[in-house]
């Protein structure tokens, strides 16, 4: 059976399965195996465990658990009340300065947490309520939630990227230091638009009124508030970049720290504990399954020869670098409004990264291409996570139509600095570079 042939029947029944509603591990897993026994014979099935081995003995996976431990633990530590009560200070009197504020407190929430969840739940259920209070528009404040939430699984320590880094052979660390430049671009593309906004129409994001602004000197007491979030992102990042840690010695030393800011805030008890450890078995369990399905799927595919039909495909073609490239980010878009963005990874891996050597792409900068991109996707309907969990903690006067509403501005800023990263690579490449040559 020549490689073409078992390229149609691979990817056409997992299509076919992933239609019918199978787990997305479940179904790469099993079909994996099933082609590693029907071609290679029992035999092939040593090569199921021995990649499954290899994988699981990666040292930097356990940064994983780690990570979203830290995640777990400071989305109920109080650190970003304390964040939110700095910057409704500093702030509420500049037109649009709530959501303004809401977005760069989610870039600090994503700094210390790596996923999308934490920013959308913790600002969706402290800053959107005081936002609709002081008469925001419902979408503003919506979208400022949403957008800045979800770069959580671009900017360090990311989920996301780990699991990259761990399919892809790329240092984790370097993708940290890769996601943090576009992942600032985001947010400051996000506050510009809002403070433009609302300072052409001022209705959409009033200011305080001056019975509720504060004096110079609660201000500056305020500013206690970022110390803990500030601390803990440098001591994670920090470490990393000059060198100090691992990335997973780095995640140890956040979570550790996560623990303090609980204690700090007088809210570590043992409910706190029993809650961030079992959703983090919780996650970690599905991230697994989805790691091990992924690595048995692309080593069949790979051992059957996909390298050669790829180098085929090419030759017979002629396709160019550009053309490759949109389309890539084409079927990411489009998949990224139907599944999760780890599950994208593991279905496309096998097929886009033997394509990088043949089109001079920096597996690096397209790493960091997938994690911008698929950040539309937890914002694009009809799968959007994160508009499924807004929905829920919104108010019942938000409509689902609101809700779309809301993100299209913003998912057309992800767009533009998607192409700006494109168009720009030194964007991506420049501080990882810079940081470890």
């Amino acid at each position: 059976m020549d490689i073409l042939t078992i390229t149609f029947l691979l990817f056409g029944s997992m299509f076919i399965l992933l239609a019918l509603g199978l787990p997305v591990a479940f179904v790469l897993g099993g079909i994996g195996t099933l082609f590693a026994a029907l071609l290679w014979g029992p035999g092939g099935l040593y090569m199921v465990v021995a990649r499954t081995l290899g994988m699981m003995s990666t040292v930097v996976l356990i940064a994983g658990p780690l990570f979203i431990f830290m995640a777990c633990a400071l989305e109920r530590s109080g650190v970003a009340e304390a964040m939110y009560d700095m910057m409704y200070r500093w702030m509420g009197r500049l037109k649009g300065g709530l959501a303004a504020g809401t977005v760069a407190i989610c870039t600090v929430i994503a700094a210390m947490s790596g996923i999308a969840a934490t920013g959308v739940v913790t600002m969706g259920i402290i800053a959107l309520p005081a936002m609709l209070k002081r008469g925001y528009s419902k979408t503003l404040a919506m979208g400022s939630v949403l957008a800045g939430g979800v770069l959580g699984p671009l900017i360090p320590p990311s989920i996301v990227l780990i699991v990259y880094g761990v399919v892809a052979q790329v240092s984790v660390g370097r993708l940290f230091a890769a996601g943090l430049v576009p992942g600032l671009l985001l947010a400051v593309l996000y506050i510009t638009y809002i403070l433009v906004k609302c300072q052409l129409n001022p209705s959409l994001g009033p200011p305080l009124p001056p019975d509720e602004r504060v004096s110079i000197r609660e201000k500056l007491v305020s500013l206690k508030g970022v110390i803990l979030p500030f601390a803990l992102v440098a001591s994670v990042l920090g470490s990393i970049y000059a060198g100090m840690a691992t990335p997973t010695e780095a995640a140890a030393v956040g979570a550790v720290g996560a623990l303090v800011c609980t204690a700090i805030h007088r809210r570590l008890n043992w409910e706190l504990l029993k809650t961030s450890a079992l959703t983090t078995i919780r996650v970690v369990s599905f991230m697994m399954w989805i790691l091990m399905a992924a690595q048995v799927f692309a080593a069949v595919y790979v051992g059957l020869g996909a390298p050669r039909l790829v180098q085929q495909l090419l030759e017979a073609y002629d396709i160019s670098p550009w053309t490759m490239l949109i389309l890539i980010q084409i079927v990411w878009f489009v998949l990224g409004c139907l599944m999760d963005a780890l599950s994208i990874l593991v279905i496309t891996a096998p097929l886009f990264l033997p394509l990088l050597p043949f089109f001079g792409f920096d597996p690096l900068w397209f790493g960091i291409l997938y994690a911008v991109n698929t950040q539309m996707g937890y914002l694009t309907p009809p799968f959007g996570t994160m508009l499924f969990i807004i929905k829920g903690i919104a108010p019942k006067s938000i409509t689902t139509r609101d809700t779309y509403v809301a993100i299209m501005p913003f998912v057309a800023l992800q767009a533009l600095g998607l192409v700006i990263c494109i168009v720009y690579p030194p964007i991506v490449t420049w501080l990882p570079n810079l940081l470890f040559g």
